[in-house]
């Protein structure tokens, strides 16, 4: 259960979360206390610095110039903690999906946030080469490329035209060759650490296949087995108690009056009994029905990411093992594409006979869509199985965002 809450909340809440334990103490600290002169030696203090000289006056003989230090500190301060703000809004919003515009998810976004970091400084780097992790290893690559040379370069830059030693120079060269270090570290244990939590979703999806493929394997066996018993019991007691009567019969009307009360009693009890075996055969083929829904809910809760609703109707009626597997692979298949492609966080699945008698299957998430790419070999072998058995799939983009696929198969072929 925890490690199912954990994936839920993992992409959004992660981001917003590790910029609050990383700027929430420095930015505490800016405002608490009062602004050294260390603190204007970065890329936001030269901001600062470059604004307040050009609202007020500098110090002279007049004017002691302590409104400059006052309102260089403010902006200061403000400054780095819009950059704070700002940088974990956008990261909140790329973690959130398609339910945002896809600027958001843009190189253009993801540069801004660079600069947001190098500006608001106070960790904001790592934690933005921590989301490079999440990134495509080669995309990855470049943005951890353009990070340490943009983040260095700013404060190697502010810094070069205030008088200090060679010594501290250098230290200060080191220094950000040493952030460039935990930079690359950061970003490749995230990227460790994402390909894990991966592999951990589509082993646990793999193992809620084969679970469901079991039960519903299981549940065609039990089926099957049942119609044979209720077929043998039709062809071979039925017909010699249906001949027995007849002969009972034929004796009793051969014997006239003189037939023994026995005789009518034997007639009456193969009567009986032929009545029993009927109704045990019929009882018996209308328990032939396969269960999908024991298959379909283990498939379900198996699955960590993403959460799945699902909806089963009473009475499907579905007494063919080819229209089940159709179903069921179906739901396999728009689940595989929900984890793999869509980057979905819920999806639903309902399957009901409607009024026709129609067999009904309705599948949508709330995922990425198909981007107008072409359908795959997974929803090509999807519609050719159920042409096979007389029926249709209708898949789309959703409305608003997700993908929605729409599967009908007639009565006739999935009784059939």
């Amino acid at each position: 259960m925890m490690t199912s809450r954990f994936d839920k909340l993992f992409p959004r809440a992660v981001w917003p979360l590790a910029c609050l334990l990383v700027t929430g103490p420095g930015c505490a600290l800016l405002w608490s206390y009062q602004v050294d002169f260390d603190g204007l030696r970065s890329a936001a203090g030269r901001m600062a610095s470059i604004v307040a000289n050009h609202f007020t006056t500098p110090p002279s003989a007049v004017s002691a110039g302590t409104d400059r230090k006052e309102l260089t500190a403010l902006l200061l301060r403000l400054l780095r903690t819009g950059c704070a703000v700002g940088f974990a809004a956008l990261a909140w919003l790329r973690a959130s999906g398609p339910a945002w515009p896809a600027v958001l998810r843009s190189p253009a976004a993801l540069g801004l946030q660079l600069a947001l970091a190098v500006v608001g400084d106070m960790g904001l780097i790592y934690v933005f080469t921590a989301q490079l992790g999440t990134l495509p290893l080669r995309s990855a690559l470049r943005w951890l490329a353009a990070a340490p040379l943009f983040s260095s370069g700013a404060t190697l830059l502010v810094i070069a035209d205030l008088p200090m030693p060679d010594e501290r120079f250098i230290m200060a060269c080191m220094v950000a060759a040493g952030e460039a270090v935990i930079m690359a570290i950061v970003t490749a244990v995230v990227h460790v650490a994402l390909g894990e939590r991966r592999a951990r979703l589509a082993l646990a999806a793999a193992h809620a296949e084969l679970q469901a493929t079991q039960a519903l394997l299981g549940e065609a066996v039990r089926a099957s087995e049942r119609m044979r018993l209720a077929r043998d019991l039709h062809d071979m007691a039925g017909h010699h108690l249906t001949a027995l009567k007849l002969h009972l019969d034929l004796a009793k009307r051969q014997a006239g009056d003189a037939a023994p009360a026995s005789l009518a009693t034997a007639s009456s009890l193969a009567a009986t009994l032929l009545a029993d075996v009927r109704l045990l055969v019929s009882s018996e083929r209308g328990g032939c029905d396969i269960d999908m829904r024991l298959a379909l809910e283990t498939l379900c809760a198996g699955i960590p990411a993403p959460r799945i609703e699902l909806c089963i109707g009473e009475r499907l009626g579905i007494d063919s093992a080819a229209v089940a597997h159709a179903v069921f692979c179906a739901v396999q298949e728009a689940v595989s594409n929900a984890i793999r492609h869509a980057g979905a966080a819920g999806m639903t699945v309902a399957l009901r006979r409607d009024a026709g008698g129609d067999l009904v299957l309705d599948i949508a998430d709330d995922g990425r869509g198909s981007g107008g790419a072409a359908e795959g070999n997974g929803l090509r072998g999807m519609r050719e199985r159920l042409a096979q058995l007389g029926g249709s799939l209708h898949a789309a983009n959703g409305p608003r965002q997700g993908y929605a696929l729409g599967i009908r198969l007639p009565a006739s072929g999935a009784g059939a």
